[in-house]
């Protein structure tokens, strides 16, 4: 376990990236009476507005300023900066003490704090234990990688923290919290962590500094195991089909929500020393909306429904997302993104089995390589496009659809800012198309 974060009265603090994170730990840092705070932005490419109310903070522009943080005592890094960059690599072999919004507060909170990471999921997951719990009366806040940076809260004595934690979060984590869950490994983020096996060790430290209980499946224990992670805490397996209790025609009750929503309901447990009844899990799911951006259904043209699911970013979700559609329906599945190199069989398998019936529509940067073997065999049912507008054209145009899904199996920076710029420009080009558009917005 890592050494005790230091007590930042009268250090010199550094701040990498001037993000959402970035300013609340220049505030933090200010609060706790830091003697300087540097905060560098190397991005470069958004405006920044810089609050004039932190004390002893200078903001500096560009990547010709990052020397300067080799001259703080504490450097907090925020989740976009690569693990492999060489001034991060430099930094964290150096005497620098290098942390993050995320390692800051478990720290400090670990006791009350229920870390929750996975490939795909978590954020489903802790948003529905967050409301499970409050429907039993437990004061608890979601936040973390969902939203509100964790060095935004002070939270109360009683208090419950469901964390959602990225991988780049979960890799700078000194403090374990002392409830973790992990819902599940795939091949993701390796642009950043640069192969598997670093991006499960990454998430693994949810758990391996000083976590008392760990939640997860069998097939996650086994992801671990065979990246060497042999060493776990008290563990509680979930097995869906035992706790999963489905409630019927709800967010909740899509398969991969199953699996979801038994880890939810098993922590859940936990955290109450007793287990969750089924009624009251039932409870929970009926009045849970679900997250925005994930298979949410925002619009209806006549019979067909639009459904945005761009956090949909691997080819696991992608499947995940065709076997939530009922399996009479005619899907027109738009697919594509930033390219990152991920494999992409698990799409072609499932396309090619037949289980739904799949217009596919292969649009921008990388929608060419997922579902190939699908395009060699069905070239009549594959549509490769220029750009997101071409593709919501070509999936109005197409004649029995009853579900347009935007799950892109890939990121959105290569054209957006992030999955939500993507995700209203869906929403503006489904509404630009001619005849009556209405349902939920």
């Amino acid at each position: 376990m890592a050494e005790p974060l230091p007590n930042l009265a009268g250090l010199v603090v550094g701040v990498w990236g001037f993000g959402r994170e970035g300013l609340s730990m220049a505030r933090t840092a200010a609060a706790a009476g830091a003697a300087r705070i540097d905060a560098v932005d190397d991005a470069g490419l958004r405006p920044i507005d810089v609050p004039d109310d932190i004390d002893r903070l200078t903001v500096y522009r560009g990547a010709e300023h990052l020397d300067r943080l080799r001259h703080c005592d504490i450097v907090f890094v925020s989740p976009g900066v690569p693990w492999a960059q060489p001034l991060f690599a430099e930094l964290r072999d150096s005497g620098v003490r290098v942390s993050s919004a995320a390692d800051w507060f478990v720290s400090q909170h670990a006791g009350r704090t229920i870390g929750v990471t996975g490939t795909k999921g978590k954020s489903t997951t802790a948003s529905f234990l967050g409301h499970l719990l409050s429907s039993l009366g437990v004061d608890v806040v979601v936040a973390g990688n969902i939203g509100t940076p964790l060095s935004d809260l002070a939270p109360d004595d009683d208090s419950i923290v469901v964390a959602e934690l990225s991988s780049q979060q979960a890799a700078l984590l000194s403090v374990s919290p002392a409830l973790a869950i992990v819902t599940n490994l795939y091949e993701d983020h390796l642009d950043w962590h640069g192969d598997a096996a670093s991006y499960y060790l990454a998430k693994a430290n949810v758990f391996r500094s000083g976590a008392q209980s760990l939640v997860t499946t069998p097939e996650t224990l086994a992801s671990f195991e065979r990246v060497g992670v042999t060493s776990f805490p008290s563990l509680l397996l979930v097995d869906p089909n035992v706790m999963g209790w489905p409630a019927g025609d709800t967010v909740m009750g899509y398969a991969h929500n199953v699996v979801n929503g038994a880890l939810a309901i098993a922590a859940a447990g936990m955290v109450l020393g007793r287990p969750v009844t089924r009624e009251e899990a039932e409870a929970a799911k009926r009045t849970f909306q679900g997250l925005p951006h994930r298979l949410q259904t925002v619009r209806t043209t006549g019979r067909t429904r639009w459904i945005d699911d761009t956090l949909a970013t691997t080819g696991e979700s992608v499947v995940a997302a065709l076997t939530a559609m009922r399996p009479d329906e005619h899907v027109a599945l738009i697919v594509g993104g930033m390219d990152r190199q991920l494999n992409y069989d698990q799409v072609d398998a499932y396309l090619c089995s037949g289980a739904r019936r799949v217009s596919l529509i292969q649009a921008p940067s990388n929608g060419a390589t997922i579902g190939r073997e699908y395009a060699a065999k069905n070239p009549a049912q594959v549509h490769l496009v220029d750009s997101l507008e071409a593709a919501v054209q070509t999936a109005a145009s197409l004649p029995d659809v009853d579900v347009v899904l935007l799950s892109p199996g890939a990121a959105s920076y290569d054209l957006y800012a992030n999955y939500v710029a993507k995700a209203a420009d869906f929403c503006e080009l489904i509404d630009g198309l001619s005849g009556p558009v209405g349902g939920s917005h």
